[in-house]
């Protein structure tokens, strides 16, 4: 049942719309409540993950939509925040449906990580094996990528652009395009001319924030000097994320990487506001944005312990 509140699994996708769902916020600092970065991205036929942080695969299959549908996943860098749940999405994946090839971009280096990884699993591999009818599951392949476009296909194209993370720097943003309809992710970042190039009137802008550096400082019992580095030098402070919204305009604007605890979302929000009047959200988990004549956003509304979906069973059964 469609609900113009709430999402549930196995609602349709409009033709010629995007939908976003946030599978996961939160930073490097694990918690139940707030899985790491990742983001599930569907268009057109297509569904591709942007990040797999850990705790995200959690995430997705609460979507209850089969492996064999999503066989693209997009790294912006190589973090454990971001890539930290690859590793059971790759292998769970294949056990519980996917029969094709899990394909993954990244920046330079994600070729060696997969190839470590398959030589981590290698036992757990073989042993499946004696229990799964396909191999082809199993298989993994990874590319290297630059600046420029990575994938394009039935009107869909995605495109990586250098932004400004920490030394040595080797980090990117993602656009994708579709039928009209647009949105960046950032990845993490500091402001810098490269997303606000690719941003500027952008129907989604996913941007990341720490929260207020005294804020964090408090919360997480830091010294004020390395939350500065961290929360403004590494990251972008909530004020300059204003900023960036100000000068790209999207329709909609959604912070991730920030502890969206209550007491934190509201300091968070006032710097914004300090350069910023347009529509902002603070993202949370299985936020679900439609972008189409008009933008939705809606929690989903999910099991904490569903069932695997095969391709001849449909969501909620």
């Amino acid at each position: 049942m469609e609900s113009k509140h709430v999402f549930y699994p196995g609602e349709p996708l409009e033709p010629g719309a995007m939908r976003v769902t946030l599978l996961g916020t939160g930073t490097p600092f694990p918690r139940r409540g707030q899985a790491a970065a990742g983001m599930f991205v569907e268009a057109g036929s297509h569904k591709m993950l942007l990040d797999a942080g850990p705790g995200t695969p959690a995430n997705f299959t609460s979507l209850e939509i089969p492996f064999d549908e999503v066989d693209k996943v997009f790294l912006t860098h190589h973090h454990v925040d971001h890539i930290g749940g690859l590793d059971q999405f790759w292998i769970g994946g294949w056990t519980y449906g996917r029969r094709r090839t899990l394909r993954v971009w990244g920046p330079p280096g994600t070729e060696d990580i997969v190839g470590h990884l398959r030589g981590i699993y290698e036992w757990d591999i073989e042993t499946r094996r004696r229990v799964f009818e396909t191999l082809q599951g199993s298989e993994i392949e990874a590319v290297d990528y630059g600046e420029g476009v990575l994938w394009e296909e039935d009107g869909i194209r995605v495109t990586a652009f250098e932004v400004v993370h920490t030394p040595p720097h080797n980090t990117f943003g993602l656009r994708i395009d579709y039928a009209g309809r647009s949105m960046v992710f950032s990845g993490d970042t500091k402001k810098c001319d490269a997303l606000i190039e690719q941003a500027r009137g952008v129907d989604l802008l996913i941007h990341e924030a720490f929260p207020p550096v005294e804020v964090y400082a408090d919360k997480a019992g830091r010294p004020i000097e390395l939350a500065r580095i961290i929360a403004e030098q590494v990251h972008t402070a909530p004020r300059e994320v204003g900023e960036v919204l100000a000068e790209t305009r999207p329709r909609l604007g959604v912070i991730y990487h920030m502890y969206n605890n209550d007491d934190v979302i509201g300091p968070a929000l006032a710097q914004v506001r300090e350069g910023y009047d347009g529509r902002v959200e603070i993202g949370y988990d299985l936020m679900v944005i439609d972008i189409g004549d008009e933008m939705r956003v809606r929690p989903a509304v999910v099991s904490d312990k569903p069932w695997p979906v095969r391709r001849d069973r449909p969501a909620g059964h």
